[in-house]
């Protein structure tokens, strides 16, 4: 009787787990959703401010918005990521596979990123060669979008549904005896 009721406690904790885990999964898509919208209007502005061959005055505040939402929202968020999905990678054995390991350390380079973009900038408002400068950093910018970009699809098209598939199912009934 005794092990009956760990079975049962053990199984609909799982169960519980597991949607408090899709519950996380799907937050993070939400996050997600939110970031694109907003990596996508500033890359749609520097792609607008590359071909208009604009002034650094008009470039800076478009990085610095950038370099704000990497810093405030961007890195938070894989913050977030880490303490949701790696232990949920570490249990169910995901963690090992290369591919999934690739796409966690996709998270590691943004801190990276973000310190360029910082440099890039502070380059811009002290150059002498405007043009070439602002050129770079747009370029660094773009860079960056595209690479987070990048790295939310392959998270929702590879990790998230690996992980849910891993998931003890809401329907999964505790063993009969």
């Amino acid at each position: 009787m005794v092990e009956k009721r760990r079975g049962r406690s053990s199984v609909s904790g799982d169960r519980g787990l597991a949607e408090e885990s899709r519950a996380e999964i799907e937050a993070l898509r939400e996050e997600h959703r939110v970031l694109l919208k907003e990596l996508r209007r500033l890359d749609k502005s520097l792609a607008r401010l590359s071909l208009e061959r604009a002034e650094a005055a008009a470039v800076i505040p478009v990085l610095e918005s950038l370099h704000a939402l990497l810093a405030d929202r961007i890195h938070p968020h894989m913050l977030r990521e880490r303490r949701t999905l790696r232990p949920l990678l570490r249990r169910s054995g995901l963690s090992r596979e290369r591919e999934i390991r690739t796409i966690i350390a996709g998270d590691d380079g943004v801190e990276k990123e973000c310190r360029q973009l910082k440099r890039a900038l502070q380059q811009l408002k002290r150059e002498t060669d405007e043009r070439e400068a602002i050129r770079r950093v747009i370029a660094i910018g773009e860079g960056i979008i595209e690479v987070i970009i990048e790295h939310v699809h392959r998270e929702e098209q590879v990790l998230f549904p690996r992980l849910e598939e891993n998931l003890p199912s809401a329907s999964s009934r505790p063993p009969r005896a």
